[in-house]
């Protein structure tokens, strides 16, 4: 239960940190929770897919590796595109 309230506790302090930040940098706030939606969609599928492998068989995995290639590559595109992250 201890895990549990301090992981609770960190991401509360995340999510004011990047509140704050999203108020004075607005521009930059969105081009980072962009970014961090597309790498949090990689590692879903991530993980899917690997289920998919452990649990199918490799054929069954093959669109969530490749879900999570292009999320990974628009994430890189996104980021190459803006220099100032």
């Amino acid at each position: 239960m201890f895990i549990f309230i301090f992981l609770v506790a960190f991401a509360a302090v995340a999510l004011v940190g990047w509140i704050i930040f999203a108020l004075t940098h607005p521009v930059l706030a969105g081009q980072g929770i962009l970014i961090f939606l597309c790498k949090a969609a990689a590692v879903i599928a991530l993980i899917t897919a690997i289920g998919f492998w452990i649990g199918q068989g490799f054929t069954q995995s093959i669109p969530g590796f490749l879900f999570m290639a292009g999320f990974f590559v628009a994430a890189n595109k996104l980021e190459a595109r803006w220099r100032s992250w």
